[in-house]
Order: structure tokens, then C-alpha cells, then sequence
């Protein structure tokens, strides 16, 4: 009889170890395990899309030393978003030794009520980049809404130091422009 009760006691403290045992990893579980939800995130997805007129081309014949021209271009969102937009004029000569900078963009205006205002006046290069923007600053763009069109202008000026070498030669402009959506975070196309 002596040898029944001793197996039940030596049961006992194991039965108490496992239930602690137990205790002490279901405690631990829900220590290191919680869930939680998140408010309602919204993803929405658009179209970024601009079109480009151009009313008249750059073409000038018989530039002169410190003459002149000027092109007009409208942009219109096409696409469902709301965009800001920058761009560059780009070009080259018919004789690639020849020295693009002999160009100058004098001014960029917008038109507005039918008026054009001037929007940067900073004289720009061949190939630097422009904002559409109230005061030409990537600081305060223009936000062109879904369906609306802008109108703007660059004066282009042919140095008056240009020498005889680029006399019967042509010069190809090209208009380059960007957009990206107003979001925060949103970022201008690396090429364009």
C-alpha cells in the first residue's frame, strides 16, 4: 500500500509543473501576439495624360543678331487627374559644332482673360527646364484640372555676339514638356 500513495504524490508536483508550464506559455502567446485594424485606406488610380498644340512652329528664316521669335503652345489634361507641368525648349544645329546657347529664351507668358502675362523673365538656355507656374518657380505651379487647357508663350532671342559661321545654317527646335500628378510624393518623370 506504502508503494500506491508514493507514485500518487510524485504525480502531483508534475501535474502542478505542466499546468504552470502551460500557464507560462499561453501567458507568454498573448503577451507577444496582438492584431489590430487599421483605419479605411483608399486607393484611387488615374490617368495622367497631356496633349500639346502647338499654333504656330518656330521656324524663322533670316534670323538676325539679336532678333526675336516667338511660339505659342496650349496644354490640355486629357487625363483624369489633376497635374502640375515643367518642360524645356531642345534643339540643335544642321551643323552639330555650332553652339546651341547662341539662343535664349527671354520670357515664358501665359495667357490669361486674353492677356499674356509673363511668367519667368530669367533668360533660359537651350535645354533648361521651365515650370508652368504663376511666377515661372516650382513653388507655385499651376494645377491644370481634367479637362483644362492653358495657353502659353516662349520668346526666343538669337544672340547679338552670334558670329558669320552660323550664317545658312538651321537650327531644329523641339518642345519638351512633363507632368506629374499634385499628389505629395509624386515625382517628375526622370526623361522626357
Amino acid at each position: 500500500m506504502n508503494i500506491q500513495n508514493t507514485s500518487k504524490k510524485s504525480y502531483k508536483p508534475l501535474l502542478i509543473l505542466s499546468l504552470f508550464v502551460i500557464f507560462v506559455i499561453s501567458t507568454t502567446t498573448a503577451y507577444f501576439t496582438n492584431s489590430s485594424q487599421s483605419d479605411e485606406n483608399v486607393f484611387t488610380s488615374g490617368d495622367l495624360k497631356i496633349e500639346v498644340t502647338q499654333d504656330n512652329v518656330l521656324s524663322v528664316q533670316n534670323w538676325f543678331p539679336g532678333s526675336e521669335h516667338s511660339m505659342e503652345f496650349s496644354m490640355t489634361n486629357t487625363g483624369s487627374m489633376t497635374e502640375y507641368a515643367k518642360g524645356y525648349l531642345g534643339g540643335i544645329w544642321s551643323s552639330e559644332e555650332l553652339d546651341t546657347s547662341v539662343f535664349e529664351i527671354t520670357k515664358l507668358e501665359r495667357k490669361v482673360n486674353d492677356e499674356w502675362l509673363v511668367i519667368n523673365s530669367t533668360g533660359l538656355n537651350i535645354g533648361d527646364e521651365f515650370y508652368l507656374s504663376a511666377d515661372g518657380s516650382e513653388l507655385n505651379l499651376l494645377e491644370l484640372i481634367p479637362g483644362a487647357r492653358e495657353d502659353f508663350k516662349l520668346t526666343t532671342k538669337l544672340s547679338e555676339t552670334t558670329e558669320d559661321q552660323y550664317q545658312n545654317e538651321f537650327f531644329s527646335a523641339s518642345l519638351h514638356l512633363a507632368a506629374r500628378q499634385i499628389d505629395d510624393g509624386a515625382e517628375w518623370p526622370v526623361n522626357y
